[in-house]
């Protein structure tokens, strides 16, 4: 049999490089290409195994000569670009990394999506399934490849995976036993034509369902409920407003069981605070109950609940720093969206010195005035975005910074005790940082270096 010639496009740290390695040790003859110089591209090439040929600083059509069977597309090319658009025409299939991973997984699968609060999900739910037995590994966007988990999966593994709308957009047979769709709110919009192609792209997570598996949803969520597809899976909600399979009352998550309710857990015995960090609980509740009733047992209620109150939450997403001269500073470096940042003000009181910036997404950013007028006393701007979010929020308070640290130092003279300082930037990091934890290792260093006296504010 013909030895199969895959080229992998794009190749970063993560996503490319697992699946190249991958592939290669599969015994296919692979090629990677990239926009990127082989200098800019060196130390991930050293990381790379030598089988595996580097086309680098070239992503022209041309390349398609050389007679790919397939083509595996990593997350951050988009699909628009001549060499994938080539391909299409010449009918070489595309698929994506979750798409190859998901032939050679063993193991059942929880698929998270959504625009914010998958990470947390993730997370949750691979920490709940591990205290209820289950031998669950986290992966996906959250920064674990699917593909580097396949080999470890056993039959009665569960693979918790985290999937961005990017990750979602060229699968073809993919299917979970679980699929969550947090909430839906504008995001990438620099990347989609409309709000509804986002969510369309969202929706592939569930499109080839069946029967025994399950699709879970946030009930609160207009737009999800409003346009949601025809499914096969069996559906279930979760609502912080209303009667759902999981919902929320006077303090408590509860499940409605065949008509009666069951109390699992008090948020106040949460580690994870806001009403933010409770949807994601009842998403995680429902999703370990359905692991549960496709492995054929019933979980146990009372580790469920230890379960959730054990859980420290995720590096990034509104992480307390602790305090200095009275102010309380909270990392949210991974709040990329508005979504993220109004559950970040909804989760904490008032008088905040928000840094707000970065690079923008396509969003509507405006949406941030009404809680910002109710919670923020005032904006630290940052990034690519300070001069555009200085006209958006121009009757709000505002000061521009040129640096994280000059940011932190604006904030320090600003603020006053009882303060709190967030960073939660509704935009990407690419204008300042690698990524969004480069950007929150920053602020924790300058938040370190302000604790030790190292940093003159005054």
């Amino acid at each position: 049999m013909k030895t199969q010639h895959i080229l992998v496009v794009g190749l970063g740290y993560r996503t490319g490089l697992a699946s190249a390695n991958f592939l290669v040790d599969k015994g296919f003859e692979v090629a990677v290409c990239d926009i990127k110089s082989c200098e800019e591209l060196s130390p991930i090439i050293q990381k790379l195994d030598t089988r595996v040929k580097v086309i680098a600083g070239n992503q022209h059509p041309s390349l398609l000569a050389n007679g790919f069977d397939e083509i595996v597309l990593s997350p951050g090319v988009p699909q628009s670009i001549p060499l994938i658009q080539e391909a299409y025409r010449r009918a070489i299939p595309v698929i994506s990394e979750i798409e190859l991973a998901y032939r050679y997984c063993k193991a059942a699968i929880v698929g998270v999506t959504g625009t914010d609060g998958k990470s947390t999900v993730t997370m949750l739910i691979a920490h709940c399934l591990n205290r209820l037995g289950f031998d669950a590994h986290p992966g996906g966007n959250i920064g674990i490849p699917f593909i580097s988990l396949v080999n470890s999966l056993r039959e009665d593994s569960v693979a918790v995976i985290e999937l961005s709308s990017f990750q979602l957009e060229t699968v073809k047979t993919f299917k979970p036993d679980v699929a969550i769709i947090t909430n839906l709110t504008p995001d990438h919009l620099d990347r989609y034509d409309s709000l509804y192609d986002y969510f369309n792209a969202k929706m592939n997570i569930a499109n080839n369902q069946c029967k025994d598996d399950y699709f879970i949803f946030n009930k609160d969520d207009e737009f999800i409920v409003n346009n949601m597809p025809a499914l096969q899976s069996q559906q279930h909600s979760f609502s912080l407003l209303g009667k759902a399979d999981c919902f929320y009352s006077n303090g408590a998550i509860v499940m409605d069981s065949n008509g009666k309710t069951k109390l699992v857990a008090h948020a106040s015995n949460m580690k994870i605070s806001g009403l933010h960090n409770v949807q994601n609980a009842m998403a995680a509740i429902l999703a370990s109950t359905f692991i549960g009733e496709k492995f054929g047992n019933n979980i146990d209620i009372k580790v469920l609940e230890e379960a959730l109150y054990s859980f420290e939450g995720l590096p990034h997403r509104v992480q307390n720093l602790g305090e200095y001269r009275g102010r309380i500073f909270i990392n949210d470096s991974k709040a990329t969206t508005t979504g993220a940042v109004i559950m970040a003000l909804k989760s904490l009181r008032d008088n905040v010195i928000l840094i707000l910036g970065g690079r923008a997404k396509g969003d509507d950013y405006s949406r941030l005035k009404t809680i910002i007028k109710g919670k923020v006393k005032v904006l630290v701007l940052i990034g690519e975005t300070k001069d555009e979010f200085a006209s958006i929020f121009s009757d709000i308070p505002h000061v521009k910074a040129f640096s994280m640290e000059d940011a932190v130092i604006k904030a320090m003279k600003l603020s006053a005790k009882g303060d709190t300082i967030l960073l939660s930037p509704a935009c990407a990091s690419f204008d300042m940082y690698k990524n969004y934890e480069e950007r929150g290792n920053h602020f924790i260093e300058i938040y370190s270096k302000l604790v030790q006296g190292e940093l003159a504010w005054m």
